[in-house]
């Protein structure tokens, strides 16, 4: 704020200043009159007060000492005259003589009246009480005083009081004064028009009030208030040591702001208040200022005039200046509002020296404004980059040579050390043939040109890991292809892609799994020769193009370093976590002289390297291309094969181990070739699995499963469980809804129908899965864990998933009788189904030995060759129901 004044001033003409000034010292001298003449009359008026409030205790004090001798003489009257009150018509005749005191009342100590002046026969007339305090101060003081107001007949009296003794009675006289009496009439002394008096008792009381307002009449002979008392300087124990004090406060009896003295008398224990509105002191001062003020305004008015000619005169002087320096000026202001306007520096360069003769800072400062003057001394070439002048000079030699205007990109260094690109564009003067100055224009084109630099840099860049991008990278291995085939080199492709890395992304999410590409990406980065070009390809998918490889040990021992690098533990956050790799491998031409033929062979060389195991790099044969060719028709086939509905159900018994009843089957489907006959499901459930036919093939499964095994129940009047494999590839929720769906569809209750589960879905998204078996379970659908104890599950998901039976794996009952390790581990799988309480399947019982290990060992039932090998439904009906042969014929059979 100060400064925006301090600037307004420095900007105002000197004149006008002046004139400010000197308003501003005439409003500050007015102040000073009107405040020094206000406290004048202020002072003035409570001299006067002070006079009156003077006057009316003298009146008071006069009138006191008058009732005192009064009183005095009545009580020796009373000395002289019978006890009899009710007789005392004497005190009627006593007070006649004394209008102005109105009344004279006599009343025991305890307050009854025992005789008065008032005319008994006036129903007006009645003598008033004393009120308990009244009475309590006269006992305790023992001499006379004034006590509260009181009304007769709607007039007011003051009494003055004095205890007296008549023989042996106590009592007290009082004479009532009334307040409109010549005695409390103080104005007759004299007084400021529209000035009041109060008369308060030493304890609070209002005694007197002149002028009181009718609606204010009751107030007389209550107490003021102790904030009133407190405004008005109303407490006795502020005239301990001095008799006036003042006050300007607003007060109760009027409500009116007053200015006023108050006076203290000791001796009669009363407080003298006169007071004077303020609105009457505001009048007195108008009166007393108008005619300086009037005069004052009028000489103000006349040198206002006189200043307005003198000022004109000024500024017509001022004026022609203006226009003349305007003038003079035009010229200037147009070439420097052009040069502003201009988006850029303009400049002037003598040569040979390339000395700067004259730049203006424009956008582009590159010299201070405060060296212009020196530009000569300094040279445009000591700020340009020291990589781009021998460019610059080149171009102004050639255009010096062809006089033709100029347009030169480069980059310059500011005065605040900032690396700028501008563009120069200009042209050549010459004298006498002879190039001499350069004049020209430098515009800054840094944004325009960083900005052109992060466009290509997205174009050629993967924007997560910012190595290079798929497309980028094909150009480029075309091209490096088109140059080594003239000089017979080769080029070496390694196709990297990162083993189980879904399982970061289901578990962890793709934030934490974008943040596990850049680590890798990094360490790719450093590791691998910036010779070598790498890009990510997509996904986890990252490729290296090396380029003229000494031989096939110097890419191996590259692949070798790239495994052990990408399998180092990473550290995010609060995670730990070890991935590996695959890599595939192809090389040009051995391979192929083709960039996409290349590109394929080497992710065919990687996905044999996942085939493996991962964590291994795998080079291209032409027998993986055979193999991919074959799997991508058999892949065909098994679409045209889940259109066409090629597949049939297998049923394989599971029976009691001890009696062999038949407790249910599992069936497992067989794809019933037109050519090649019955296929085998681990041909083609893997690549159902990844091509997501999985999904279609599983639920038409499931579905002839149940419609199945609910007519076999209805019809045989049996409680045979159905057990079908689920894929991981198909648990979503969705699946939750078909499972359901087909439930209701084929009828068949939930409590016979049993998913089979691996272990492998306690490996990936743990939760997720849990969540949907949960969901699936609920339905009344139980669950069986398939091949248990050969994954690498957890013993403590048991517990949270809502698995009902285990099925020991048919790895462990081939060698259960002859090798006592697999006998331990079903001996332990059994103990901890019973522990907790989950039923038993072993799987691959082959041998009446087997099957005797098996009832020496508790386990619940079983399924295989022993008993039955997987048959068509027509069979196992046939076999198993409709003939219900003895056990022992069932085993012989097969």
């Amino acid at each position: 704020m100060f400064n925006r004044i301090t600037h307004t001033l420095k900007a105002m003409p000197p004149q006008r200043i002046r004139v400010l000034l000197g308003l501003l010292l005439f409003a500050v001298l007015l102040l000073l009159y009107l405040f020094g003449s206000w406290e004048t009359n202020r002072q003035r008026t409570l001299t006067q007060l002070e006079a009156l409030v003077a006057v009316a205790q003298s009146n008071t004090r006069l009138l006191q000492q008058q009732l005192q001798h009064q009183l005095l003489d009545l009580r020796t009257d009373l000395q002289n005259h019978s006890t009899d009150f009710d007789g005392l018509q004497w005190l009627r005749q006593k007070q006649k003589p004394r209008p102005q005191h109105s009344h004279l009342a006599l009343y025991h100590r305890d307050g009854q009246l025992l005789a008065s002046s008032f005319d008994s026969a006036d129903p007006q007339q009645t003598p008033p009480d004393l009120s308990n305090d009244d009475l309590n101060l006269l006992r305790h003081q023992q001499h006379a005083g004034f006590v509260s107001t009181v009304q007769i007949n709607k007039g007011h009296y003051l009494p003055y009081c004095m205890p007296m003794q008549q023989q042996q009675t106590a009592l007290i006289a009082c004479l009532l004064t009334s307040t409109s009496s010549n005695g409390l009439q103080w104005q007759a002394a004299g007084s400021l028009e529209h000035s009041a008096q109060r008369i308060i008792s030493g304890n609070g009381v209002l005694l007197i009030a002149s002028p009181l307002p009718v609606s204010r009449q009751q107030i007389l002979g209550k107490n003021v208030s102790e904030r009133q008392r407190d405004d008005l300087n109303l407490r006795t124990d502020v005239y301990r040591e001095t008799t006036l004090a003042y006050f300007s406060n607003k007060t109760e009896f009027d409500g009116i702001k007053r200015l006023g003295v108050v006076s203290f008398d000791p001796q009669l224990q009363l407080l003298q208040m006169v007071s004077l509105p303020m609105a009457s002191l505001l009048s007195l001062w108008l009166e007393d200022i108008i005619w300086p003020v009037l005069f004052l305004l009028i000489l103000l008015a006349g040198s206002w005039q006189l200043y307005r000619y003198v000022l004109s005169n000024t500024l017509q002087k001022e004026h022609r200046y203006s226009q003349e320096s305007r003038a003079l000026g035009e010229k200037e202001n147009v070439i420097n509002m052009l040069m502003s306007n201009i988006p850029g520096s303009i400049y002037q360069i003598s040569l040979p020296e390339h000395l700067l003769n004259f730049i203006t800072s424009g956008d582009l400062r590159i010299i201070a404004d405060e060296d212009s003057d020196r530009a000569g001394r300094q040279s445009l070439l000591a700020h340009i980059h020291p990589d781009d002048q021998e460019r610059y000079l080149q171009e102004i030699d050639s255009h010096c040579n062809s006089r033709t205007p100029y347009k030169i990109t480069y980059r310059v260094q500011t005065l605040q050390h900032e690396l700028k690109w501008i563009m120069d564009r200009g042209q050549v003067l010459f004298n006498a043939q002879q190039p001499y100055r350069l004049e020209g224009l430098l515009i800054d084109i840094t944004d325009h040109t960083l900005s052109q630099q992060h466009v290509e840099f997205l174009a050629t860049r993967d924007p997560l890991t910012e190595l290079f991008n798929r497309y980028y990278f094909n150009d480029e291995l075309i091209n490096s292809i088109e140059r080594m085939q003239p000089n017979k080199g080769k080029i070496a492709l390694l196709f990297i892609d990162l083993d189980r890395f879904k399982t970061v992304n289901d578990s962890l999410g793709h934030q934490v799994g974008d943040r596990l590409l850049k680590l890798v990406a990094d360490r790719l980065r450093h590791l691998i020769d910036p010779q070598y070009m790498i890009a990510r390809l997509g996904g986890d998918e990252f490729i290296v193009m090396v380029s003229d490889p000494e031989n096939s040990k110097k890419i191996e021992q590259l692949a070798d370093k790239i495994i052990k690098a990408v399998s180092q533990t990473y550290k995010l956050d609060h995670y730990k976590l070890s991935i590996s790799c695959s890599i595939g491998i192809s090389v040009c031409p051995d391979d192929s002289s083709e960039s996409y033929i290349l590109l394929r062979n080497a992710d065919t060389a990687m996905y044999q390297a996942k085939s493996r195991g991962g964590n291994c790099y795998q080079f291209y044969t032409e027998e993986m291309n055979q193999k991919a060719n074959s799997r991508l028709t058999l892949e065909n086939e098994l679409r045209r094969a889940v259109k066409n509905q090629e597949f049939e159900l297998y049923y394989q018994p599971q029976v009691n181990t001890f009696d062999n009843t038949l407790l249910g089957a599992e069936a497992l489907i067989r794809w019933i070739h037109p050519s090649a006959g019955v296929v085998s499901p681990a041909d083609f459930i893997p690549i159902a699995e990844e091509t997501g036919l999985i999904r279609e093939i599983g639920d038409w499964a499931l579905m002839e499963a149940c419609k199945q095994f609910r007519e076999w129940n209805d019809t045989f009047s049996l409680d045979m469980t159905i057990s079908v494999n689920v894929s991981v590839r198909q648990l979503d929720d969705a699946f939750v809804l078909r499972t359901q769906e087909i439930l209701n569809i084929s009828g068949l209750d939930p409590k016979y129908l049993e998913l089979e589960i691996t272990e492998s879905l306690l490996l990936d998204n743990v939760q997720e899965n849990l969540r949907i078996l949960d969901n699936i379970n609920k339905l009344g659908v139980r669950f069986a864990m398939d091949d248990f104890g050969t994954g690498y599950s957890s013993l403590s998901y048991l517990k949270q998933f809502p698995i009902s039976k285990l099925k020991i794996d048919r790895a462990f009952i081939n060698e259960i009788n002859s090798d006592p390790e697999d006998e331990a581990i079903v001996r332990a799988i059994i103990a901890l189904a019973k522990t907790l309480k989950l039923e038993l399947v072993a799987e691959g019982v082959e041998n009446h030995q087997q099957l005797t290990l098996l009832q020496a060992l508790a386990c619940d039932s079983y399924q295989g060759y022993y008993f039955s090998k997987p048959v068509p439904a027509a069979v196992f009906r046939q076999n198993y129901l409709e003939q219900s042969p003895p056990a022992e014929k069932m085993l012989q059979q097969y």
